[in-house]
């Protein structure tokens, strides 16, 4: 059991993902149905009330999403294949948040790949 707050823990490989500066965008890509999306009564705090529709179409649907800072700015896909991911953005993406989206879908993909065999 860790006791001490404030601490962080991580593999040595995996000290070169973390942000360089609190000016760097935390950008996610979240699967459909992630608990950011659906654990709360309402998605105000998280999707944009004008992109709600994108996020949730409707019939019980919840697209998988990319999230900056906390806010979703667009959803994905996986395109043919398991090695592409189109996103679908609902503006468009500072340079700074592209780049923490081709982070992200790298990860992805890198995720996914060892089912593309079966």
């Amino acid at each position: 059991m860790i006791t001490e707050y404030g601490a962080l823990t991580m593999l040595a490989g995996r000290v070169k993902e973390l942000p360089r500066s609190s000016d760097t965008p935390d950008v996610r890509m979240l699967p459909a149905y992630d608990n950011y999306l659906i654990g709360y009564r309402t998605r105000e705090a998280s999707v944009p009330a004008l992109h709600q529709a994108r996020v949730r179409p409707g019939g019980g649907l919840i697209r998988p999403t990319v999230i900056a800072d906390g806010l979703a700015i667009a959803t994905w896909t996986r395109g043919p294949g398991s090695r592409s991911i189109q996103v679908d953005a609902f503006e468009p993406v500072p340079p700074q948040i592209e780049q923490g989206i081709d982070m992200e879908k790298e990860a992805v993909v890198g995720f996914l790949r060892p089912w593309a065999c079966r």
